[in-house]
């Protein structure tokens, strides 16, 4: 199939824009590169890559290296910010998806980017991790595996977590990632295997546990405000139970029901409470289920209603947003009271953004605090 205007267009840009990227992400990270075999930066036939999603930027640094740029999926998301719009438009390889939602026209524009010659790029947990380990894996992007019978290589991203912390909002000195770049499953074996089999294989090749490798390496990264962000991930307290008692400041996290008091260190541990990482921590505060939808919460926040049709953010403005009784009640610019069981597709994007539907309306919650408490509250998905 024959290449678009759009798509010469795009790689010229990048073309262009490549030194400048290279340099702006060895300010972000250090980044080690390991090549397994079969695998080659120059490649020129298409390939489908699957990555781990441990950081923001490993969008970023995963398909840098390849002469033949790969379309990414990205969340839709960054087709409705200013910021983005452009960006993932008209410069870089980009095909939206809605998270949490199956697209097809998604899956016919990842078909049409391996026709006319290029490959794609899926980070198939669909989000970056909160938690250091990686998660959900939809089944769909092994459904597409199968119908494209082509390469299927997996970059396994480590130390981007411990890095830069989704919920952080300080940054880390010394940022360092390891690319492990494999081919894991040749084109010629995949009509061989069931959907269930690559789905096995692909979890077994993208899981990474970012505390067992600290636990082996012990990289300190440095800096002030090490806990600063945490309430954003957790909100259960292990030595009470109590949910939204958790505050932290500077290196300090602290419960202002029990006055448990601990601290995270250089290599992202957390001293002085049950668990010293999160990736435990969540697993105990998902038991807190019950008592999660009991207890009331609330946050500032600023709101939005996005415009499908125009892919604008139509701002509403600052509001309170209180959860209690199955219900989202929100007061200030705008009012409106909400049972949850009338939400559909709640998501977090970025550190705190919540959206969900309702009514055909999309509203997206630029959040002060607690994004995961209210997403869990709305989801046990995620």
């Amino acid at each position: 199939m024959k290449r678009r205007w759009i798509d010469i267009q795009q790689n010229i840009l990048l073309e262009l824009l490549r030194p400048l990227v290279y340099l702006w992400m060895r300010m972000d990270a250090k980044r080690q590169v390991f090549l397994g075999q079969g695998v080659s930066f120059k490649r020129k036939e298409p390939f489908i890559m699957l990555a781990n999603h441990t950081f923001m930027f490993d969008v970023i640094h995963v398909p840098l290296r390849f002469k033949n740029v790969p379309f990414i999926v990205a969340n839709q998301t960054l087709f409705k910010k200013k910021a983005t719009r452009f960006l993932v438009s008209q410069v870089a390889h980009v095909i939206s998806k809605q998270k949490g939602q199956s697209d097809t026209s998604t899956v016919r524009d990842l078909i049409g980017a391996v026709k006319r010659g290029y490959p794609i790029l899926i980070f198939p947990e669909g989000d970056t991790t909160f938690y250091g380990e990686t998660g959900y894996i939809e089944e769909s992007t092994m459904k597409l595996i199968k119908k494209l019978e082509i390469d299927v290589i997996t970059c396994n991203v480590r130390g981007g977590y411990l890095s830069k912390p989704r919920w952080a909002t300080a940054k880390r000195k010394n940022r360092s990632i390891e690319l492990h770049y494999e081919l894991t499953i040749p084109k010629e074996k995949i009509k061989d295997m069931t959907v269930d089999e690559i789905n096995l294989k692909m979890k077994e090749a993208l899981y990474y546990n970012a505390y067992d490798d600290q636990r082996i390496k012990m990289i300190p990264r440095p800096g002030k405000n090490l806990a600063e962000g945490l309430e954003d991930a957790i909100y259960a307290c292990p030595a009470c139970g109590q949910v939204h008692t958790l505050n932290t400041m500077g290196n300090t996290i602290s419960c202002s029901f029990c006055k448990t008091q601990g601290t995270m260190d250089q290599y992202g541990f957390i001293q002085g409470f049950k668990y010293d990482n999160l990736i435990d921590w969540n697993k105990y505060q998902r038991t807190r289920k019950e008592t999660l939808h009991q207890t009331p919460l609330q946050t500032q926040a600023t709101l939005y209603f996005v415009n499908e049709e125009t892919l604008s953010m139509d701002e509403i403005g600052r509001i309170e947003l209180r959860y209690e009784n199955h219900r989202f009640i929100f007061s200030g610019d705008y009012v409106k009271n909400i049972p949850l069981e009338e939400i559909s597709n709640p998501t977090i994007t970025m550190r705190r953004d919540f959206a969900f539907f309702h009514e055909g309306k999309n509203y997206l919650l630029k959040m002060d605090h607690h994004a995961v408490a209210f997403l869990r509250i709305a989801q046990d998905k995620y």
